[in-house]
């Protein structure tokens, strides 16, 4: 296994460990970073929720999911 791949795989860890319920992906052809999740439970009927973010790096990845946690806790969910 390659450095990259180890570092690649270390920061999909990091970012499953940090925000549970999302899935993390790194495409291979683009290199993108994506958190994917199932939509929200009833009890966010009528709120429109994230369920996918993507970014170019797992650092900008975490930045931007870092501010769906918030703007949801912000909602009260």
């Amino acid at each position: 296994m390659s450095t990259q791949t180890r570092d690649a795989e270390a920061a999909k860890a990091e970012l499953c460990a940090e925000f549970p319920g999302w899935s993390m992906i790194l495409t291979r052809d683009t290199g993108r970073w994506w958190a994917i999740r199932r939509p929200p439970p009833e009890g966010w009927r009528g709120v429109r929720a994230v369920t996918e973010v993507d970014a170019d790096t797992s650092d900008l990845l975490r930045e931007l999911l870092r501010e769906v946690v918030e703007a949801e806790r912000g909602a009260g969910l």
